[in-house]
């Protein structure tokens, strides 16, 4: 009678909580702490430093789940696909049921505004910027659920998955800026030109990255990864021009915007070409998935290199150490 229970289909309405593990496995975690490098990256490109940690950690804890509601729907939606092609995942294997990771999800989302909503209302945030903030959380949680829908494998899902990166940069570098607005500084703030530039940027990569992942458990198409790749590029020729879009308020470069800094993005980007076209030359999925864990894991490094030019060594220093949590964990823990 066991074994044969143990043959009946999964049903998606089960509730199976499954072990911590799962979970760690489900929100895939290598890839947070790429998250929380573009968090560090938005403010101190917002700002000039990291501030108040009685804003920053609510709000990277915010953008935390959020990102979290995203891989959780991933699996949520991808249920049916993956019982056929990844049987060992957290859902398709039975071990967390599809009904208890939705409701998780949910309340993820409920929990990640509620977190951005009191602590721009405590810090009494600046009502334009504040609705800015707003807005994009808002935005981003829609672009999450349109991605992890029918659109997801139609042109438009690495569109999405893009936005989803720039909107949590924008919401978070928007929300520092509303509760610091004319307060830490002696001029007004202007419009963070280079916020919005280096939230894009990172949207292009992003999406340059969905395409080159697109088939990695299959052969790949050669066509399909060089454009992934050449959007890669794109998006770092435009993290490397961010000075150009700087605002007035900094006083000074950390590192030289026009010699240092690009040089060092540039080196950053030659070990992702490499790793791209590797994948190209052999689009096997063992080259196509090196590819892409190592240009999700350079994310780290090509925030490390913003923060260091806008912030200062020990920030910069700062954000490297999150790549050693984040090599640790893609050792055991899947990043795509």
């Amino acid at each position: 009678m066991d074994n044969a229970k143990r043959e009946l289909p999964i049903e998606a309405d089960e509730l199976r909580w499954g072990q911590l593990a799962d979970w760690i496995q489900l929100v895939r975690l290598p890839n947070v702490f790429t998250l929380l490098s573009n968090c560090v990256a938005a403010t101190v490109i917002a700002v000039g430093s990291v501030g108040k940690l009685s804003a920053v950690l609510p709000l990277f804890a915010a953008s935390v789940l959020a990102y979290w509601v995203g891989m959780i729907l991933n699996d949520v939606n991808d249920f049916e696909e993956d019982r056929a092609h990844r049987p060992d995942r957290p859902l398709s294997s039975g071990r967390v049921s599809p009904a208890v990771a939705g409701h998780v999800a949910t309340f993820m989302s409920l929990l990640s505004l509620a977190i951005v909503a009191v602590t721009l209302l405590y810090h009494k945030a600046d009502p334009e910027y504040l609705v800015y903030s707003l807005s994009c959380y808002v935005m981003l949680f829609v672009a999450i659920r349109l991605y992890n829908s029918s659109l997801k494998m139609t042109p438009i899902g690495p569109l999405l998955m893009g936005a989803c990166r720039s909107f949590n940069i924008l919401a978070i570098g928007y929300g520092i800026l509303s509760i610091y607005f004319e307060k830490e500084f002696s001029v007004v703030v202007q419009f963070p030109k280079s916020m919005v530039a280096y939230a894009v940027a990172m949207g292009v990569y992003i999406c340059g990255l969905t395409i080159y992942a697109r088939k990695e458990e299959q052969a790949s198409n050669q066509a399909t990864l060089v454009f992934g790749a050449v959007l890669e590029l794109v998006g770092l020729v435009v993290v490397a021009l961010l000075p150009f879009w700087s605002t007035s308020f900094k006083m000074g470069w950390r590192l030289p915007p026009n010699s240092a800094y690009p040089v060092l993005i540039g080196l950053i980007g030659v070990t992702i070409l490499n790793r791209a076209l590797g994948g190209v030359m052999h689009p096997v999925p063992r080259k196509v998935q090196l590819a892409v864990k190592h240009a999700i894991l350079s994310i780290i490094m090509i925030d490390a290199a913003v923060v260091l030019m806008y912030a200062g060594t020990v920030y910069g220093i700062g954000v490297v150490l999150l790549l050693f949590p984040a090599v640790i964990s893609a050792m055991r823990v899947r990043t795509t």
